[in-house]
């Protein structure tokens, strides 16, 4: 484990805590992981909105037009990831 020193205001401290004691119960290392899951839900959002943009490019960059219509060789032929 890493020790992190980190400053936070009174109202964050209040909800850190609260958090912690409903989701752990109060048990021992209750805030270092309600810190932790908020890294991962943190890191898992932007992962998410990431594949979110990637999908729209892709999307907006396809030419297909959606009428159900298309040659197989435009298929071959596109580039897909950039």
């Amino acid at each position: 484990m890493v020790q992190i020193v980190l400053s936070i205001s009174k109202e964050h401290n209040k909800k850190l805590r609260e958090l912690a004691m409903k989701e752990f119960e109060g048990k021992k290392g209750a805030l270092s992981a309600i810190v932790e899951k908020g890294i991962d839900l943190a890191d898992a959002k932007l992962k998410q909105e990431l594949a979110h943009e990637k999908l729209v490019h892709l999307a907006k960059s396809s030419t297909w037009k959606g009428d159900g219509k298309f040659n197989r060789s435009d298929l071959y032929d596109r580039k897909i990831f950039s």
